[in-house]
């Protein structure tokens, strides 16, 4: 019964004369899809976060009782980690708080701790018994597990997503780079990596190339994990960097055509070692999250964009990615739909079967694939939950691409692409008040978001007829996503000065208002017109200018970059003028 009526609820997406919603369409429902809401406890417990309905569920998995629903209004809960006592810790990503409970199976609250405006990634460190957090404002908290205020925060790179433990090491990631960097027991960075560049034949290359083949470059790193034997896993997204047409079906790509820009990959890091691009495992869009089973032998990747999960033996992470016609979205009959829904999530029990979770059903689903055990339907309390807006961002197209490969958490993958007969174009971020940014895109040609879907999702990236449902629920759901938390201010006098230097060097005159633009088409000196950004959250959103051309804030008023004075008077001003502009920027 469950099954048929969230496929009722997906019917409403069907196109007719009379469709459902009405022009007053549904509240919205739903967050955009982020991964890694599952953690399965020592012992057997599961715990959920569900950022859709702000609650935490725990789960005993082997009675299938609902022990706990505990709400947190307004906090969107993420990643979960425990302790060493058995303590279990969630970031709160709009609540800035880390939630401590006594254990998986209680609901009983020890502690609600400030940390930072976002925090997204969590670790526990058995040499020190404490609890690390990043930020997706680029501080690394850290906290006694046991309790109290943060014992330490150190600023490193914005963007940071995951942070785990490896060796005894601490590694923190970037979500859109997929940068991975290596910290010592002072907080500095001492290394850095990355997953490796890939050749992908089939595309037409966007630079000069000897070989015909295409960079793939990494990007988007969804999830980060250290294996039992210490390496580390990342689930992450890469960027074919070809040339994409806007005509029908202009995105796709590889040797068969049907390929998209986009694909998903794993990477294995093992240190001492270069990284290695590893052959798929998981074929569709959105590797949102990664598991590997407790004994070494299994590892599971959750892929929103086709509700799949895949399952293999550790044994596949020997076979390196060495196909340059290899398509991100191969035949995968193979792999396995429980029909839920999109899976968010992926833990393992201690005995080495599969936990899945399914937020629309919502359900967790647990799949006896060591002990042989029939998979086994545990639903959640809670109706069914269901957007149509949300469900056309998340779901993949016939090229393996959805509309969230390129805006991850419905903001942006801080790439630039190269379009034929158009020129480089960094991707725009969505959040932050998408209804009042129209008209859409860099020279301002979709005059509103139905537009929009209609030229990019159905015609360029392959996704069929639109429908009226998903038009009509797709703004407002959008529309609910906040703009990123600012940098945090460190000299609060600099940025009052650097309002002044804005002000006056005419930054105003175009942004200006609630959301920092006036959604008009100016010549600032750099090619022709574009359409003037909102600034609000402007610090998340590097590389800066339509082409990407600044990778700093502070590029963009040196170098040629920003048009020069047709971009606001900058000319004249000091370098400490322009450290002051810079620090008012970090601050909207």
């Amino acid at each position: 019964m469950m099954k048929t009526a969230l496929l009722l609820v997906t019917v409403l997406g069907c196109s007719s004369d009379d469709e459902l919603p009405s022009e007053n369409p549904p509240p919205t429902w739903g967050v955009p899809i982020s991964g890694g809401n599952l953690h399965v406890t020592r012992d057997g417990a599961a715990v959920v976060t569900d950022p859709d309905r702000d609650r935490i569920l725990m789960v005993d998995l082997a009675t299938q009782n609902i022990l706990a629903e505990v709400p947190v209004p307004g906090d969107e809960p993420g990643r979960i980690v425990e302790d060493g006592a058995g303590r279990v810790h969630v970031a709160l990503r709009r609540g800035g708080a880390v939630l401590t409970f006594a254990n998986g199976r209680s609901p009983e609250v020890l502690a609600r701790r400030a940390v930072c405006a976002e925090p997204r990634g969590l670790a526990w460190q058995a040499a020190t018994d404490q609890v690390h957090v990043a930020c997706a404002s680029g501080e690394l908290v850290s906290l006694l597990a046991s309790g109290g205020a943060p014992v330490r925060t150190k600023r490193l790179d914005r963007d940071l997503r995951d942070v785990v433990v490896s060796n005894g090491q601490l590694v923190a990631t970037k979500f859109r780079s997929s940068e991975l960097m290596t910290i010592d027991a002072q907080g500095s960075v001492v290394t850095r990596t990355s997953p490796p560049i890939v050749q992908r034949f089939g595309f037409r290359p966007d630079g000069p190339t000897t070989t015909g083949a295409a960079d793939a470059v990494p990007a988007v790193a969804w999830r980060t994990v250290t294996l039992p034997n210490g390496k580390l896993l990342v689930s992450h997204q890469r960027q074919v960097k070809g040339q994409l047409s806007m005509d029908t079906g202009g995105y796709g790509g590889g040797c068969d055509g049907s390929s998209g820009p986009v694909e998903s990959a794993l990477t294995l890091i093992e240190p001492g070692l270069p990284p290695s691009a590893l052959a798929p495992i998981a074929s569709g869009a959105l590797p949102v999250d990664l598991a590997a089973s407790p004994n070494g032998q299994l590892v599971a990747v959750a892929t929103a964009g086709n509700n799949k999960v895949s399952v293999a033996p550790i044994s596949v992470l020997a076979s390196r990615d060495k196909d340059m016609c290899r398509p991100p979205h191969p035949d995968d009959d193979d792999k396995d739909d429980d029909g839920l829904g999109a899976p968010t999530s992926v833990s393992f029990t201690p005995g080495n079967d599969l936990v899945i979770f399914y937020p629309e059903a919502p359900a967790l689903v647990v799949r006896g694939v060591t002990s042989g055990k029939a998979s086994q339907t545990i639903m959640l309390p809670g109706e069914i939950g269901y957007d149509a807006g949300r469900q056309v961002f998340h779901g993949q197209t016939a090229i393996g691409l959805a509309c969230a490969s390129c805006h991850p958490e419905a903001r942006d993958d801080g790439r630039v692409w190269t379009f034929e007969g158009v020129g480089t174009r960094r991707t725009q971020n969505l959040a932050g008040s998408i209804l009042q940014r129209g008209p859409y895109h860099w020279v301002g040609d979709e005059k509103d978001l139905g537009v929009l879907m209609d030229d990019v999702f159905a015609n360029r990236m392959g996704g069929g007829e639109v429908t009226r449902s998903q038009k009509l629920s797709l703004g407002p759901w959008l529309d609910r996503v906040p703009a990123p938390a600012p940098t945090p201010m460190i000299d609060v006098t600099a940025v009052e000065r650097g309002r002044t230097v804005f002000v006056s060097a005419g930054c105003e005159t175009c942004h200006g208002g609630a959301l920092l633009t006036n959604n008009q088409l100016f010549d600032v000196g750099t090619g022709g017109k574009f359409k003037v950004p909102s600034l609000v959250g402007i610090s998340a959103r590097a590389p800066f200018m339509h082409t990407g051309c600044a990778a700093t804030l502070r590029d963009r008023f040196s170098g040629g970059c920003g048009g020069g004075d047709r971009h606001g008077t900058t000319s004249t001003l000091t370098a400490g003028q322009i450290d002051d502009l810079v620090a008012y920027l970090e601050s909207l």
